[in-house]
């Protein structure tokens, strides 16, 4: 690592300043102006391309998203209290209105705050919800935030961990997971550390498939990996193995991104695939409806090439994990691929709209009528990146070489 340093075919300081004018000058300014209900609290995400409200649901993912966005650029890009006061009026809305008599939250809520879907067993949305209170809670010193997410948390973890409930699926694991890691990294709240323990040795081990080197999603179709999920878990479990101070277990991780990204990777047309079944050419996959878009993909064939803007995000927060740390040149290859697949494929601003495709198919065919935005993966990416710039930029200025870094860049 020397001074000149380039990432995704130009120089860090450039590629940090790119970020954070996306960032700061189109991304918080198109949800400032569409996707932030400044008369309720929350976040309206069923918006066209342009930002044309589609319809007012709030659906819970998308407020637990939301509040941890606002609260973690509070925390960690300059305390604006403007940011602050957006999160408190999302969490204010979201327990005001969403505690249902069975203590779980409801799922989908009207503008208004009444309840269009209650809680019918979609627990994403609830560990969503828990994700933002924890990282609102430490934005605002609010211990009652905290403490509703704990008790959330643990509940969540109580009851379905049980055989009779199912095997969880290994997203869910992921999401234990990433929740665990940041609380554990603020204190040593009771029954988190077992929470953490069981989700890496679930994704680690029991989701890990050693005759393909890829994880399954589901316990009981090992031969299906979901590959955006599966380069969000190893980046998590990197994050929680630098909690633990465990270089085996970041070198493992990062070992099985590699692989992963190195199957799944459209050497074709670029950005990940959404699935493969390995070894079963003729398999019909079941009808892919991402949530809360209105949109139906079809396919047939080892592998599933649905393209998500969202998988693309995750592998450039992995990816510049692994870069920053050891300065390998494959990582360095496959965050600059998913720069170009983010700039040339998914980026809607050659038809003079502002942000990216959401969801689309192997060759990126445009798709009009969507009925989402994204308040949390792209930010996110861009939130995380940045902090992992900034650091290598400070770095690229030294005139000696990164000792940091491994020798093997291979």
């Amino acid at each position: 690592m020397v001074v000149g340093m380039e990432l995704a075919a130009r120089p860090i300081s450039r590629l940090r300043d790119d970020f954070r004018r996306e960032l700061f000058d189109v991304v918080l300014p198109f949800w400032e102006r569409h996707g932030i209900d400044h008369q309720h609290g929350g976040f309206l995400c069923s918006l066209g391309h342009d930002g044309t409200l589609i319809n007012s649901r709030k659906f819970l993912w998308f407020q637990g998203r939301g509040i941890w966005l606002y609260s973690f650029l509070y925390n960690h890009f300059g305390g604006n209290p403007q940011h602050l006061a957006i999160a408190r009026r999302a969490k204010e809305f979201l327990l005001r209105h969403a505690p249902q008599p069975n203590g779980y939250w409801a799922e989908a809520l009207d503008r208004d705050g009444t309840v269009l879907q209650p809680f019918q067993g979609d627990i994403y949305g609830m560990y969503f919800a828990v994700e933002g209170l924890a990282e609102y809670a430490q934005a605002a010193g609010d211990e009652e935030a905290l403490e509703t997410a704990l008790i959330m948390f643990r509940r969540l973890f109580a009851e379905t961990r049980h055989p009779v409930a199912g095997p969880p699926p290994q997203g869910v694991w992921m999401l234990r997971l990433l929740i665990a890691t940041r609380l554990l990294q603020r204190g040593n709240p009771e029954g988190v550390s077992e929470i953490a323990d069981r989700s890496v040795e679930a994704i680690m081990e029991r989701h890990y498939n050693p005759e393909t080197g890829l994880n399954a999603e589901l316990l009981e179709e090992p031969e299906i990996c979901v590959f955006g999920h599966t380069v969000e878990c190893l980046w998590m479990v990197m994050d929680e193995a630098d909690r633990r101070k465990d270089a085996g277990l970041w070198k493992c991780a990062a070992e099985r991104l590699r692989h992963h990204l190195d199957v799944g990777w459209d050497h074709v047309y670029g950005g990940l695939a959404a699935a493969v079944c390995v070894d079963r050419g003729g398999y019909e996959w079941p009808v892919e409806r991402p949530v809360e878009t209105g949109l139906e993909f079809r396919q047939t064939g080892e592998y599933h090439y649905m393209k998500s803007f969202w998988s693309i995000n995750e592998v450039q927060v992995a990816t510049l994990k692994v870069f920053e740390r050891t300065g390998a040149a494959w990582a360095a290859r496959y965050f600059g691929l998913a720069q170009q697949a983010a700039e040339q494929r998914f980026s809607l601003k050659g038809r003079n709209f502002p942000l990216y495709l959401l969801f689309t198919d192997r060759r990126f065919s445009f798709q009009p009528n969507i009925n989402r935005q994204d308040n949390y993966h792209f930010p996110r990416q861009l939130l995380f990146n940045l902090q992992a710039l900034e650091r290598l930029a400070e770095v690229s200025q030294c005139p000696q070489s990164c000792t940091g870094f491994a020798d093997a860049r291979s």
